[in-house]
C-alpha cells in the first residue's frame, strides 16, 4: 500500500514551506504532494509525524567512510604537510580488514542517524567499505579512489563488477573514478585516468586547491610536498607540465571537458573563478575540514551562489565528527557574513540539492518533487521557522528517514 507522510511542514528548498500537507509515496517514487485534508485512510498507510519539518534527505557529497580509526592515532600538528605525512604513514601501517570494517559501519550510523540519505564515498581499501554500504542501503556515489601507489586497482575484479553493477545500478549506486590529487599523481597517469573515464563513461572527482602548498607546488614555487611527502612516497610524481593554479592545471589535462566533482576548492585565484563560470564544474565544500587542515575556507561569497555547490564532512581523519548536522550549523554561522538574507535556506538547500547536482543525481532526489525518489527525513519542530527548527537539530530531533521509500529510522 502507498504510504501517506503527513507533517505540519514541507520543505521545497528555498520556497516557502507547505503547510498541513502529505506526501504520498508509492514503492520507491514520490508520487504527489495533496492537503492532510484530503488524505483517504482507506487507500494509504498514513504515518503522521505531527509537528515535524518534512524535507529531502541530507547529502553528505564527500566523506571517508574508512578513516575513522585514524582519529585516535593522530597527534598535533601544525600545517597541512605534517598531517598529511601522518596520514600517508599510518595508512602504511594499518590494512586491518576488521579495524576498517568496524569504521565503517560506525562512519555509516553516525551518517544515517544525522538525516543524511545519500553519500559521495572516496573509497581508498579496494572495497573493504562496500558491503557494509550495502547493508545500510545508504544511496551512495562510490568514487574509486586511485594514486600512483593504487593505479593497479583498475585492473582488480572488484573493478570490473563495480562496473557491472554502475550498469544495473537502479539508482542506489553510481560509481565514480576519483584520482586522490594532482600531487599523488604522473601528469600522464592523470591523463589516463581522464580517458579512462571518458571512455567508458564513467565520471570523476578529485581532491583540489586544499592547501597553499598544493598552489605553490603547481606555480614551481618552494613547497612542502617536494620538501616533506614527496621523499615518503612509493615513487615520487611526476609532474610534466605546470600551471598558474592547480585548477588551471587539471582543466589543461581536461581535453573531454568531463564533468569532474572538484572537492574542497579553498585557494583559488580570480581566474580559477573564471573557469568555474565558463565550465561549471560541481564542487564539494568541507569547512570545517578546511580549518581543521590549518587552511583557509573556500570563498563562501562565491559558492554558496554557485548552483553545482554540494557540502561534505570529509573524514574523521580531518574533521572533529561526521555527523552533518553539524557541518550545517558551522556552515550556517559563516554564510551570514556573506548571505544578508535567508541564510538558512541557502544552506539547507546546499545540503540537498546542491549536494545532488555535484554528485549528478539531481534528477533522482534532492528535492522533494512528482517522481523523484522518496529519500526523505523529518525533524521535530524547534523553532517557528522550519528551517532554522532544521538548522537548530540534533540527531535525537530525527523522528523519520526514509531511502528510496523504505523507512530506514523512525522513532
Amino acid at each position: 500500500m502507498r504510504k501517506a507522510l503527513k507533517a505540519k511542514f514541507i520543505l521545497f528548498g528555498d520556497k516557502e514551506p507547505l503547510h498541513d500537507y502529505s506526501v504520498i509515496i508509492n514503492k520507491e517514487r514520490i508520487e504527489k504532494i495533496i492537503p492532510n485534508s484530503e488524505i483517504d485512510k482507506s487507500a494509504y498507510t498514513v504515518i503522521n509525524l505531527g509537528d515535524s519539518v518534512l524535507m529531502p534527505g541530507f547529502v553528505n557529497a564527500h566523506i571517508h567512510l574508512e578513516l575513522n580509526w585514524v582519529r585516535k592515532k593522530l597527534t598535533s600538528f601544525n600545517s597541512f604537510s605534517s598531517w598529511l605525512e601522518q596520514i600517508i604513514n599510518l595508512k602504511k601501517q594499518n590494512n586491518n580488514r576488521e579495524v576498517i570494517t568496524q569504521s565503517v559501519q560506525q562512519s555509516l550510523k553516525e551518517t544515517i542517524n544525522s538525516g543524511v540519505t545519500t553519500i559521495g564515498q572516496i573509497s581508498s581499501y579496494s572495497g573493504l567499505d562496500f558491503e557494509e554500504i550495502v547493508k545500510s542501503k545508504i544511496r551512495t556515489v562510490y568514487f574509486f579512489e586511485i594514486a600512483n601507489s593504487t593505479i593497479s586497482r583498475i585492473n582488480q575484479h572488484f573493478f570490473k563488477n563495480l562496473r557491472s553493477l554502475n550498469k544495473k545500478s537502479n539508482g542506489m549506486f553510481a560509481l565514480k573514478l576519483f584520482p586522490h590529487s594532482i600531487y599523488s599523481l604522473d601528469t600522464v597517469t592523470l591523463e589516463e585516468i581522464l580517458t579512462k573515464g571518458h571512455n567508458e563513461k564513467i565520471n570523476l572527482g578529485i581532491h583540489l586547491s586544499e592547501s597553499k602548498d598544493e598552489v605553490r607546488l603547481i606555480q614551481k614555487k618552494k613547497n612542502a610536498f617536494e620538501d616533506v611527502i614527496f621523499p615518503i612516497l612509493e615513487r615520487r610524481p611526476r609532474i610534466k607540465i605546470r600551471g598558474n593554479s592547480p585548477l588551471s592545471y587539471l582543466h589543461k589535462l581536461n581535453k573531454y571537458k568531463s564533468n569532474i566533482v572538484l572537492v574542497h576548492m579553498n585557494n583559488l585565484l580570480k581566474e580559477d573563478l573564471k573557469i568555474l563560470e565558463k565550465q561549471k564544474y560541481p564542487v564539494v565544500l568541507c569547512p570545517r575540514s578546511n580549518l581543521f587542515l590549518n587552511q583557509k575556507m573556500a570563498d563562501l561569497n562565491f559558492f554558496l551562489n554557485y548552483e553545482k555547490t554540494g557540502i561534505g564532512t570529509d573524514g574523521l581523519s580531518s574533521n572533529f565528527s561526521i555527523n552533518f548536522l553539524d557541518e550545517i550549523k558551522f556552515l550556517y554561522l559563516h554564510s551570514k557574513r556573506f548571505i544578508k538574507k535567508n541564510p538558512e535556506k541557502i544552506v539547507l538547500e546546499k545540503a540537498t540539492l546542491g549536494g545532488a547536482r555535484a554528485l549528478g543525481i539531481d534528477k533522482l532526489v534532492g528535492t522533494i518533487e512528482k517522481n523523484k525518489k522518496a529519500d526523505l527525513i523529518a525533524f521535530r519542530i524547534k523553532n517557528n521557522d522550519p528551517f532554522m527548527s532544521v538548522i537548530d537539530s540534533n540527531n535525537n530531533d530525527l523522528k523519520l528517514s526514509i531511502i528510496n521509500g523504505e523507512i530506514i529510522k523512525s522513532q
